[in-house]
């Protein structure tokens, strides 16, 4: 029971540094998203001239924790009747989309001069978004009961099943 004082104050300084960006970036009207990314840069441990925490071990809990409520509540959101409405629409834009990116992460990776698995690896991680950041810069803005959302919603998700995919069989090519 040892690391529980230090959770819980590890906690208490991530809500707080999370509440203050909240109405910062309320005020200054931006997405409270981008608010929680500086939040994390100003308590973790790649800064010293802020009050960091004091566990790196805490900081994985954490997250994992936020990620599984978060997905918990797009699981909540979504909708598989949509997404095999959707279906070609959504299967073209993500096949399109993804294929674009890939091929521009790989060939990214060519002009920098790089083996062709660390260009696979590039082209992967370029062609893939942030469902999270998505779903809450809908729900920010209060445009999750528009026609487009589901849209995007129903191709992010085609991308996470990619995504998948491509954590599976990367790392047997590489």
């Amino acid at each position: 029971m040892n690391h529980l004082p230090t959770l819980i104050t590890d906690l208490a300084l991530i809500l707080a540094c999370a509440g203050a960006v909240t109405l910062l970036f309320r005020r200054w009207k931006q997405p409270v998203v981008l608010g929680y990314i500086l939040a994390g840069l100003l308590v973790g441990p790649s800064l010293d001239f802020f009050p960091t925490v004091g566990d790196a071990t805490s900081i994985r809990t954490w997250a994992e924790i936020g990620v599984i409520v978060l997905l918990f509540a797009m699981g909540l959101e979504f909708s598989f009747k949509k997404l095999l409405q959707l279906g070609k629409t959504v299967a073209g834009t993500a096949i399109l989309e993804l294929g674009g990116l890939f091929t521009l992460g790989y060939a990214l990776g060519a002009a920098l001069g790089w083996p062709p698995s660390e260009r696979l690896f590039l082209g992967a991680i370029v062609s893939i978004s942030s469902t999270a950041i998505i779903f809450r810069a809908f729900d920010e803005l209060g445009l999750k009961s528009r026609r487009f959302t589901d849209l995007v919603l129903g191709v992010l998700v085609v991308e996470d099943l990619v995504a998948i995919l491509l954590l599976v069989l990367l790392p047997t090519l590489a």
